[in-house]
């Protein structure tokens, strides 16, 4: 029972752990901009729709994902604030749409 208890709560801590380290598997690096705006904002920020941005959906705690664009994004700590990171498929880029949402976010 103990075991079955402990499994349980450490699922989320499991969840994150594989998530990240597969999530870029065959990623190249999109986008990199520090942000002194408060996690709750670049949250909303990055999933709001606007037209030509990002369609992102939330896979963990402050990682989220297009993939039919194979867009990954995470709000990650640096220095006293966060940055705003964002991968693409090899041989894909960002629209100019997208970008734009991102450095709007992060200068916010």
């Amino acid at each position: 029972m103990l075991l079955l208890g402990g499994l349980l709560l450490s699922a989320p801590f499991l969840w994150k752990a594989w998530t990240s380290g597969h999530e870029l598997n065959g990623k190249v690096a999109a986008f990199d901009a520090p942000s002194q705006r408060p996690v709750k904002d670049l949250l909303g920020c990055l999933v709001h729709r606007p037209e030509g941005g990002l369609k992102l959906t939330i896979m963990a705690e402050n990682h989220f994902t297009d993939p039919a664009r194979g867009i990954v994004v995470r709000i990650e700590p640096r220095g006293s604030g966060h940055a705003i990171r964002a991968w693409t498929g090899k041989g894909g880029a960002l629209t100019a749409g997208e970008t734009a949402q991102l450095e709007s976010c992060a200068a916010g």
